[in-house]
């Protein structure tokens, strides 16, 4: 007999008058999330442009281009067709996709590995650069890990909890990023910081929303959420092209230090 996840996640039955009051402070919270993000990444960037050269800067960019422009290609839409899902979720569609997304995203980092030499040379990456997409491509592992808990407390409308990793790992990167730059890191100082980063909001989300991790397959969960999943995933394909499509063209036309300028 399928388990219901909310004899494991205690999922409530929201009313209609429940979704209304959810909805309102959700968008409130969400909006003080932005605001307080974009404060923090603006202080942020106005020190380490103190501490880091254009050309570091530009790398960080690229490379995070790079991993953005793949990381498209390893999820197919799963996490919002399990949000959108009107009848409770089953344990075993959460460990199918929760089993699926693991291979594709290991997958993915195994892609960018064999293809490391390629990139080098398209963007004429040092050493410290490769270490920083190696990087960022381990953080997909981190970010794939805590879907699940996140589709859980966004299914409950629950976002006073959901930003709370958010939070936590923008100050965590930006902290740690601007002081290890201070301290004439250069490059690896956003390398650093993304690992520190992933580990920590890993961590936080798993306390705020427990969740016991487990691999299963079910032919029937992704057949159902792939026709949502699917069309989903394709409509921010032009979004994807249009911003790291275009960094990732320009880096390797400008180089770094051209596209930071």
């Amino acid at each position: 007999m399928a388990e219901s996840v909310e004899q494991l996640d205690p999922t409530e039955s929201l009313s209609v008058e429940n979704i209304k009051k959810k909805a309102v402070s959700g968008a409130f919270v969400l909006t003080l999330r932005t605001v307080l993000l974009q404060g923090v990444s603006f202080i942020a960037i106005a020190l380490l442009s103190v501490f880091l050269e254009p050309s570091q800067f530009g790398v960080f960019f690229i490379v995070s281009s790079v991993i953005n422009f793949l990381a498209y290609f390893s999820d197919i839409g799963f996490a919002a067709a399990l949000i959108q899902k009107k009848d409770k979720l089953e344990e075993i569609e959460l460990k199918t996709i929760f089993t699926i997304q693991q291979i594709m995203v290991v997958s993915l980092i195994f892609l960018i590995i064999v293809a490391t030499p390629l990139i080098q040379s398209i963007y004429s990456f040092s050493s410290e650069s490769i270490f920083l997409l190696w990087a960022l491509a381990f953080s997909l592992l981190f970010s794939s890990l805590k879907t699940i808990p996140s589709v859980m407390l966004e299914r409950r409308l629950d976002f006073s909890k959901l930003i709370i990793p958010q939070i936590a790992e923008t100050l965590i990167f930006n902290i740690t990023a601007v002081y290890l730059a201070s301290k004439g890191f250069g490059v690896a100082s956003f390398t650093w910081a993304v690992l520190i980063r992933g580990i920590f909001g890993l961590v936080i989300m798993y306390m705020i929303q427990p969740w016991m991790p487990g691999f299963a397959f079910s032919k029937d969960s992704v057949k159902s959420l792939l026709k949502f999943g699917i069309p989903y995933q394709g409509n921010t394909i032009l979004a994807m092209v249009k911003d790291d499509g275009m960094i990732l063209i320009l880096g390797g036309i400008l180089g770094s230090s051209g596209l930071a300028c």
